[in-house]
């Protein structure tokens, strides 16, 4: 008898502890217990308590429909789902050729057209242009110079100078003779001053996210490029990536157990042999956009992360792997598309040991 009442107090103590973990404040626990498509408006996942900021979804449950609900796997027996499906380069391994791959004519045609654009605008609204001022001698634009340009860019990355015109210095002991034989530093100058995306123009009809209409081109051609030119393997991975900015910037985001600390930050789905970046979406705060068919606009934010990125490579057997996007719920939902959650369990995580 004794026994008997000790098990039933150990229930009713898990019971409790399971119906109070979905109003926690102080983790993601809550967003465990429930299915994919519950409404959860009120609730932020753990990758985003460091520097986000909830939003109460307009039409907020009253009470939760519906939990996960564990079952007794004494005799279950797994199924390891076959993957089926090509992966690697889908066409040419030379890194030249790879390069005119992502940014191809198509994108480098878009980017001389818009910074052409937007250079007349610059020069028309001028009332008055004073005679020194480099907009006097504007020439449009080639899609061969552009190309140049975007090459200098990459080696300034490998060379690394303080100056931008510390790269065209004649200084015997400073010189890089190839930046000014490819170009002038007046011309790379004024390239860059007028380097534009986006037709300033057609604010009104674009529909991507708000604060990245300026690049939203460019982030739209390399999101397809970097899945159309590459099939990752059956291991892949979702996480946060921070890109080192310290300028202005009112999505800026500060993550100090990330090396940059402060930057832009992206959630990016990697294969994880190669570390090959297959897919991302840029984080700008409320107006982060998810889009995928699995998801409608009042899910937790979690789901939305991992089936946005997700959703191309679904149903085809892949191995996700993460240690901080997963929940039970979610795990059952991937399952049913064919793809398996293999988590990393971490001690002292309390939805684990839920």
């Amino acid at each position: 008898m004794l026994e008997d009442e000790i098990k039933q107090s150990l229930l009713e103590e898990l019971t409790a502890s399971d119906q109070n973990s979905c109003s926690d404040d102080d983790d993601s626990s809550g967003t465990d217990d429930l299915t994919v498509v519950e409404v959860i408006g009120s609730e932020c996942s753990d990758s985003e308590s460091d520097d986000v900021q909830c939003a109460t979804a307009s039409s907020a449950p009253t009470a939760l429909s519906a939990t996960f609900t564990w079952e007794d796997m004494t005799n279950y027996v797994g199924q390891r789902e076959q993957f089926a499906d090509n992966y690697g380069p889908q066409n040419e391994t030379h890194c030249a050729k790879m390069f005119r791959m992502f940014f191809d004519d198509q994108l480098v045609e878009v980017i001389v057209r818009e910074t052409n654009t937007y250079a007349a605008q610059k020069i028309q609204a001028r009332s008055f242009i004073p005679l020194r001022s480099r907009m006097r001698d504007w020439k449009l634009v080639t899609k061969d110079e552009m190309y140049v340009v975007l090459a200098l860019f990459m080696l300034m990355g490998i060379i690394q100078k303080p100056t931008l015109r510390s790269y065209f210095s004649k200084n015997y002991t400073l010189a890089t003779p190839i930046f000014g034989s490819f170009i002038s530093m007046d011309r790379f100058e004024s390239i860059c001053i007028f380097m534009h995306f986006n037709n300033n123009d057609h604010v009104g009809t674009y529909q991507g996210p708000s604060k990245l209409f300026k690049i939203y081109p460019v982030l739209s051609h390399l999101n397809t490029k970097f899945q159309s030119l590459y099939l990752s393997g059956q291991n892949i991975a979702i996480d946060e990536s921070l890109t080192l900015w310290r300028g202005r910037l009112s999505f800026r985001q500060y993550i100090p157990l990330k090396s940059s600390k402060f930057g832009i930050k992206s959630y990016a789905l990697c294969e994880s042999s190669s570390g090959y970046l297959w897919s991302f979406i840029i984080y700008t705060d409320k107006d982060t956009g998810f889009q995928t068919a699995f998801i409608s606009g009042d899910k937790n934010k979690t789901a939305a992360t991992v089936l946005s990125l997700l959703e191309p490579l679904l149903k085809k057997g892949r191995t996700w792997m993460d240690n901080f996007y997963n929940s039970p719920a979610l795990a059952q939902r991937l399952k049913t598309l064919k793809t398996v959650l293999e988590p990393c369990i971490l001690v002292g995580k309390t939805s684990h040991e839920e």
